[in-house]
């Protein structure tokens, strides 16, 4: 089963989604959650309506049961969405958007990817350690030795990476720094 794409596009869409983000602020800050998302989609004449939630320690299937409740009341009773639509409340995951300076912030250290716009230096796609955001600015290590920083509103997209090898990298490098820092033989 292919997954839904969730379409930003100006107009009506753009309307539902901050109409759904302004219902949805309150109630998540009211229960202890941070809204990381609003996406909406339509998929011939279904409408689907997803929010991303999370929270210190990680967001439930119970939280997102809970508020999905909350949610659909407020939206049918504002009218929100004319005729039926399908509503989604789940976590951002693993490779969570980065929707915020304060997100990016949060994440500093973490592997990210970042999209842009348009082309810096003849790329728009980017990946690598994110760095705490320097004003309006975020940025990327890519390598051992290279920064790149972009204007926030340069960025297309940004998201964790998933990288099932990271905890196995670090041990690796704290290993070979232990080694070198405390080396065998010698006088004793």
């Amino acid at each position: 089963m292919r997954p839904l794409r969730f379409l930003s596009l100006p107009g009506a869409k753009l309307e539902v989604r901050e109409e759904v983000r302004q219902l949805a602020q309150p109630l998540a800050e009211e229960s202890g959650y941070e809204l990381v998302d609003v996406e909406f989609g339509v998929h011939g004449r279904g409408k689907s309506i997803r929010v991303l939630l999370d929270k210190p320690g990680g967001i439930t299937i119970g939280d997102c049961a809970s508020f999905s409740r909350r949610l659909a009341d407020c939206m049918d009773m504002n009218q929100t969405v004319p005729g039926s639509y399908h509503l989604e409340v789940s976590s951002p995951g693993l490779d969570r958007p980065l929707k915020t300076l304060e997100s990016v912030r949060r994440f500093s250290g973490r592997r990210a990817t970042i999209a842009l716009h348009e082309p810096h230096e003849g790329r728009r796609n980017f990946e690598g350690d994110l760095l705490d955001p320097d004003g309006n600015r975020v940025g990327l290590r890519v390598e051992e030795t290279t920064d790149v920083w972009f204007e926030w509103a340069e960025v297309k997209s940004a998201r964790l990476v998933v990288d099932p090898w990271a905890e196995v990298r670090s041990a690796k490098a704290a290993s070979a720094s232990a080694a070198v820092r405390h080396p065998r033989g010698g006088a004793r």
